[in-house]
C-alpha cells in the first residue's frame, strides 16, 4: 500500500515539474532520471577531466547515452556474448589478434570512447588505433568466461569500449556438436563484452557476423581489407520525435495527467508470475542462465506458415505463445479468473524510425517498450485470435511512436522518486533476435561455430527473466536466464516447458 501512495504520489509530482516549465530539464538535461548515489559517484567520475585532445569529435552524447553509460558503470547493461569455435586446423592467438584489429578498422563504433569536451561527454574516435583490449584465458567453460566479464569495467575517457577473451581448449574438451568437431578438432572460446552506450544487440549480431567472415576468410589466405562497414550514427531523429511527443503533452495537462497515472499504477503490479510462483527470498541474487530449448526445426515451420496465415508477424506469434503458457500455469496454479494481465517487455530497434537506412548503422539505437494484454483464460479455444489482436496492438503501438512516449512518461515518474526502491513490475523480457528471412552464420570454410550463449546481469532490473529467440546455425532456440531474486530456476523451468509444450500443441492442431 505504501509503495502505491508512493508512485501515485510521484506522478503528481512528475506533472508539476512539467507544469512548472522546468520540462526541458527534465526531458533534455541529466536530471530527467534522478541518480542515486552510485549514480552521483559515477558521474563526477565520467566528467572529471578532459581527455582525447588529438581524437577526432563525432558529436554530443545525448541523455540516452550519457543514460547507459552510467548504467554499465555501475553494473547495469553491462552485456556479454561468446561462442565455441571449431578450426580445421589450429588458429594462433596471434591470428585472433589480427583479425580483431581488422574488425575494429571496419566497424566504427569499436573505434570510439566517451571523452568528455568543455565538460561535456562526447562520442569521439580513440586518439591511438589500433587499440583493442584482448586477453587469453588460461581455462574456463563458455559460460563461466561469459559471466565472469559482466563485471568488466572501461575506460570511459580513452577506450576501448569493448574487450574480447580467448581460451584455447584442451583437445579432450567436450563439444555440442561432436559431429562437427570430428572435421573440426581445434576448439576455442571467444567472448565479446560492450559498452551499451555506443552500440546495441542489433549492432552486436551484425559485428559478430562480421568477424567470423573475417576470420574465415583470413584461415582461407585471402585478401582481407580495412573498408568501413555501416555509419556510425546518432539520434537526431529520435530526439525531434521526443520532442514532438512532449509538445503535444504540453498541450494537454489532463490526458498527460491521466498517462502518468496509468504509469504509477502499473509500477505497483504484481507480475502474475510472482503471484503464480512467489517471490524468492534469496538475500545475494544471481544471474543464471538456463538450459537453452531448441525448436523442433518442422513445427517451427508449421507455427511460422500458421503466423503468415493470420498475417501476424513471428514476433507476435511467439509473444502470444509464452502469455497463453503463462495463463495455463495460473490455471493449474488455482488463480482462477476470467482473464489475467500480463505484461512483457520488448527491446524496440529505433531504426525503423529513421530515414535513409541504406547500410549497417551503428550506435545505441534501441528502446524498451511495455506490451500489457488482457489474456482470457480459455486460451487455447482463441488463440490465433488472440494473436491477431497481440499483434495489432503491438503494431499500432509502433505506429505511434508509443516507446518514445512510453520512455517519456516512465522517466518522468522515476525522475520524480530519487529515493525509489527496485521493483519487478514485468512478467518477462522478451528479446527476438530470429527471423524467418534471416540467413544464420557460424558455418564456415574453416572455422564452426558450435556454441553460443549470452548474459546481461538482470539483478538490477525492473524485470527478473529474460527468454531470447535466436538462430544457432540451423536452429531456433530460445535462451532464458533469470534473477534468482525474481524466480527460482526450477520455476521458471516449469515455464519454460510449458511454453515448449503448447509451441508442439498449436503447430499440431489443425485450425
Amino acid at each position: 500500500m505504501r509503495w502505491a501512495q508512493e508512485m501515485q504520489a510521484a506522478s503528481y509530482r512528475a506533472l508539476l515539474v512539467w507544469s512548472r516549465g522546468r520540462t526541458v530539464a527534465a526531458v533534455s538535461g541529466l536530471r530527467w532520471m534522478a541518480p542515486s548515489v552510485n549514480q552521483q559517484h559515477s558521474l563526477q567520475y565520467s566528467v572529471s577531466s578532459q581527455r582525447c585532445s588529438g581524437c577526432k569529435w563525432r558529436y554530443e552524447a545525448d541523455r540516452m547515452v550519457k543514460v547507459m553509460a552510467r548504467k554499465v558503470e555501475i553494473g547495469f547493461y553491462n552485456t556479454v556474448s561468446g561462442f565455441t569455435l571449431n578450426a580445421a586446423r589450429p588458429v594462433t592467438p596471434d591470428l585472433f589478434e589480427e583479425a580483431l584489429i581488422h574488425l575494429q578498422k571496419k566497424v566504427e563504433f569499436l573505434q570510439v570512447c566517451l571523452p568528455q569536451r568543455y565538460g561535456r561527454m562526447w562520442i569521439a574516435d580513440m586518439d591511438t588505433m589500433p587499440k583493442i583490449d584482448f586477453q587469453v584465458v588460461k581455462d574456463g567453460s563458455l559460460w563461466d568466461l561469459v559471466k565472469n566479464r559482466t563485471k568488466a569495467t572501461y575506460n570511459v575517457a580513452d577506450g576501448p569500449l569493448w574487450a574480447a577473451r580467448l581460451v584455447v581448449c584442451p583437445p579432450e574438451e567436450p563439444c555440442k556438436l561432436p559431429q562437427v568437431k570430428d572435421a573440426f578438432p581445434h576448439q576455442y572460446h571467444l567472448v565479446f563484452n560492450w559498452n551499451h552506450a555506443t552500440t546495441d544487440g542489433v549492432g552486436m549480431v551484425s559485428m559478430q557476423q562480421i568477424f567470423f567472415t573475417l576470420l574465415d576468410d583470413m584461415l582461407d589466405v585471402a585478401q582481407v581489407d580495412d573498408k568501413l562497414i555501416g555509419k556510425m550514427r546518432d539520434r537526431n531523429e529520435d530526439r525531434a520525435i521526443e520532442a514532438k511527443i512532449k509538445e503535444t503533452l504540453e498541450k494537454d495537462p489532463q490526458r498527460l495527467k491521466v498517462l502518468l497515472e496509468e504509469v504509477s499504477r502499473y509500477k505497483t503490479r504484481v507480475p502474475l508470475i510472482t503471484e503464480i510462483f512467489g517471490e524468492p527470498q534469496e538475500p545475494y541474487p544471481d544471474t543464471i542462465s538456463l538450459p537453452k530449448q531448441v525448436l523442433d526445426h518442422k513445427l517451427l515451420q508449421v507455427f511460422i506458415a500458421k503466423c503468415k496465415a493470420n498475417k501476424v508477424t513471428f514476433n507476435s506469434g511467439f509473444g502470444g505463445l509464452m502469455n497463453a503458457a503463462l495463463v495455463e500455469l495460473a490455471r493449474e496454479a488455482g488463480l482462477e479468473r476470467d482473464s489475467y494481465t500480463i505484461s512483457s517487455y520488448h527491446s524496440v530497434d529505433t531504426r525503423r524510425y529513421k530515414s535513409d537506412v541504406s547500410s549497417v548503422m551503428w550506435g545505441y539505437h534501441a528502446c524498451n517498450m511495455t506490451h500489457t494484454m488482457e489474456t482470457p483464460c480459455n486460451i487455447r479455444k482463441s488463440f490465433w485470435k488472440y494473436v491477431v489482436d497481440y499483434d495489432t496492438k503491438f503494431r499500432n503501438h509502433l505506429k505511434t511512436n508509443g516507446p518514445f512516449q512510453d520512455r517519456m512518461l516512465d522517466h518522468m515518474v522515476l525522475a520524480a522518486m530519487p529515493d525509489r526502491k527496485l521493483k519487478a513490475t514485468h512478467d518477462f523480457f522478451y528479446v527476438n533476435l530470429y527471423s524467418p528471412r534471416t540467413k544464420s552464420f557460424g558455418s564456415g570454410k574453416h572455422i564452426q561455430q558450435t556454441d553460443y550463449c549470452s548474459c546481461s546481469p538482470l539483478t538490477k532490473t525492473d524485470y527478473g527473466m529474460t527468454n531470447t529467440i535466436v538462430s544457432f546455425r540451423d536452429q531456433v532456440m530460445i535462451q532464458p536466464h533469470i534473477s534468482s531474486g525474481f524466480i527460482t530456476a526450477a520455476n521458471a523451468a516449469k515455464f519454460i516447458d510449458k511454453v515448449i509444450g503448447m509451441f508442439n500443441d498449436i503447430s499440431k492442431t489443425s485450425d
